[in-house]
């Protein structure tokens, strides 16, 4: 049962006066009859202090018969509830003097009630749904917050820190605090006057397509000097929208300040006799200034904004007997539709619209050209692994020295890689970080032709997977290739050529502001690849060691294509890339007989390579359904990297070979790794 007690005896005049001290709550020259918020604390702390007020604490969950939770008598009640306090069903305060008090940190919903005369929410988020009582009104302190949708008869006070919403009816609302009207819980209804602190934010809710809800104040709204701010929902939001904020009898006064978060639209708040409308307009922000990449600032220079025509909408009709209906200003509409996926851009706001731009601009189609050119690396590293290793185990002397190139017992050889690679292309300029790892077969085939000439071809495929934060791609790779070593003595020339055919696929997410699509593209690429090495083994005995030179040459030529999707999709042009390199090493490795006659040799070299020419990868594209044509930029290659080399080859008889090895490209800004196993039969 609930708990009651005498408060002890103190001075009335005391707690008057110290009540009239609270700052948090005050509103100067209230209306007469109008008690302001602190009169009204005032009020409520001298009747908890009086000593004739009997005190009901509710710790727990109160229910009773015939759906009354609580009755009292005829005394002077403070009902307070507190802890795990709730009620289940009606709750009467019967005779008397009466007041409601919420002190529950959780907060909680509260139902009907009779015979209160003031509600007061001393913390907790609350919602109230009963109707007609607290004819003396409701004070709402501290951090506590109060969503009505009920009806309260008195007046409501909100301290500075406090929050009130709700649909319900009030009969006057005095704000210090914050006040919220959006589309979840609606906009009061005050059947007496609105007054608005200077510390008051009115948190006032617009949608993009024009629905709005509206304060209705049958007596006087004042706004005096509070700030307004807008809550922007996510969406897309024409160029010019209206919006009516206040209807009342009459309106007194200004905002002082208009906050808003959408960083191209501009809310311009209209103050007449009877009500106060938004209008929100485009403002002169350049799409640009809030790119934070070049690539965003490309795209942003390439959106054609459609010239504004200016059209008088209908007048609106007024929702309130009692509000009379005003005839809204000029808005401005676009002569031409625009890009939804702009128009979602334009209505964003400041912190999106830097993420859409990006989005949008779509840097990471300029990375396809380096992932598939480092997807490719591999069947390179294939033909030169082939031809150094027959130095080690196929054409190796009585003197583990490196012989001719021919053998009187076997002159061909045919040889199998499985390879597996992955790298990283970072971030440089701007551009997006892509991760690729390909994996794939090789299989090749070489013959002596005299005593220092061997040829080989080679044929393969491979699949290479591409994971950025923007992008996801897939690569289908079938590659032709060609080699050739002249082996005199210990100087060893190897050459080789590979033309790679790629079969591409591309999806991008693209979501924000209530926007979303998944452009899908497909493309065709090609790639070729020439290198010549020259390599002088220094070694004597079972060590072999190789200072060796080599020079490369890349080319990456992609058709043009265009995304399938919706507003977001591109049309992507062509790309050509080309690129010259060289590379300069030491290759070591030991020949190691086993008691079984088989040979184990570990290898390893270092090499440094710089790239020659322009680094940068460039395309050109456009959004595909208007804009203009912008160029955006991936990752750069980086102009020198560590190249490493190892591996373990075991010679299990005089004609077979197994072998593993690993290959790495390291620079400053990006890396790839690879791995094989391969397979080697002499005939």
């Amino acid at each position: 049962m609930p708990i009651r007690h005498t408060f002890r005896p103190h001075y009335m005049a005391l707690a008057i006066a110290l009540a009239l001290g609270h700052a948090g709550s005050a509103l100067a020259q209230q209306p007469a009859g109008i008690p302001s918020p602190a009169d009204q604390m005032a009020r409520i702390e001298a009747f908890i202090k009086h000593p004739d007020t009997f005190a009901t604490k509710v710790t727990k969950t109160e229910s009773g018969p015939e759906g009354i939770a609580l009755k009292l008598g005829d005394t002077n009640d403070l009902v307070t509830v507190s802890g795990r306090g709730r009620f289940n069903g009606l709750v009467d305060g019967g005779g008397g003097e009466n007041v409601l008090q919420l002190d529950v940190a959780n907060g909680g919903e509260f139902g009907e009630s009779r015979n209160f005369h003031s509600l007061h929410i001393k913390r907790g988020q609350w919602t109230l749904t009963g109707t007609d009582d607290f004819r003396d009104g409701a004070v709402v302190m501290g951090n506590a917050a109060l969503t009505n949708r009920g009806r309260i008869v008195g007046p409501v006070s909100v301290d500075k820190r406090a929050t009130f919403r709700g649909n319900g009816h009030v009969g006057h609302l005095l704000v210090a605090g914050r006040l919220e009207v959006n589309a979840l819980h609606g906009a009061p209804q005050v059947t007496g006057n609105l007054e608005l602190h200077n510390s008051a934010e009115l948190a006032y809710e617009v949608n993009a397509d024009g629905r709005s809800e509206t304060i209705k104040v049958i007596g006087t709204a004042s706004l005096g000097d509070a700030t307004l701010k807008i809550v922007a929902v996510p969406g897309e939001y024409p160029i010019t929208s209206e919006y009516r904020v206040i209807e009342a009898g009459k309106v007194e006064g200004r905002f002082d300040k208009v906050l808003n978060d959408l960083a191209f639209m501009t809310p311009t708040p209209h103050y007449e006799e009877e009500y106060v409308s938004l209008t929100y307009a485009r403002n002169d922000v350049a799409l640009e200034s809030i790119a934070i990449t070049e690539n965003g600032r490309e795209l942003a220079h390439s959106i054609v904004e459609p010239e504004r025509i200016s059209q008088t909408p209908a007048p609106s009709k007024a929702a309130d007997a009692t509000v009379s209906a005003p005839t809204p200003s000029p808005a401005t509409i676009p002569s031409t539709p625009l890009n939804a996926a702009v128009t979602a851009l334009l209505g964003s706001s400041k912190a999106t619209a830097t993420y859409a731009i990006e989005q949008l601009a779509g840097g990471s189609n300029a990375n396809l050209a380096n992932a598939t050119l480092s997807s490719v690396n591999p069947v390179s590293n294939s033909m030169l692994s082939a031809m150094r290793q027959l130095d080690n185990a196929d054409l190796i002397g009585q003197n583990r020295t490196p012989r001719l190139a021919t053998d009187s017992e076997a002159n061909g050889r045919v040889w199998l890689q499985a390879l597996g690679s992955g790298g990283t292309l970072d971030r440089s300029r701007g551009s997006s970080t892509l991760q690729h790892s390909t994996k794939g077969l090789v299989l090749g085939a070489d013959w002596a032709l005299d005593e220092q000439w061997r040829v080989g071809v080679i044929g393969g495929q491979s699949q290479t997977r591409l994971d950025g934060s923007q992008l996801d791609g897939d690569l289908d790779s079938w590659h032709l290739g060609a080699y050739a070593l002249r082996q005199s003595g210990p100087l060893a020339l190897r050459l080789g050529a590979s033309h790679s055919n790629h079969d591409g696929s591309t999806k991008r997410r693209v979501a924000f502001n209530g926007f979303s699509d998944r452009p899908k593209g497909r493309y065709d690429a090609n790639t070729q690849q020439a290198f010549a090495e020259l390599g002088y083994n220094l070694g004597s005995g079972t060590i072999s060691a190789e200072p060796f030179a080599s020079f490369g040459y890349q080319r990456y030529q992609r058709d043009s294509y265009t995304e399938k999707g919706g507003a977001a999709a591109l049309q992507v042009h062509g790309q050509m890339q080309n690129n010259f390199s060289s590379t300069f090493g030491l290759r070591l490795a030991q020949f190691n007989t086993l008691d079984n006659g088989m040979q184990l040799t570990p290898r390893f070299s270092a090499g440094w390579k710089h790239i020659y020419g322009d680094v940068d990868s460039k395309t050109q594209q456009r959004l595909a359904t208007g804009g203009k044509n912008y160029i955006i930029e991936g990752a750069a290659l980086d102009r020198d990297n560590l190249m490493l080399d190892a591996g373990l080859d075991l010679a299990v008889s005089t004609r077979q070979t197994l072998g593993v090895g690993y290959n790495g490209e390291i620079g400053n800004d990006s890396r790839s790794h690879g791995v094989m196993g391969q397979w080697r039969m002499a005939f």
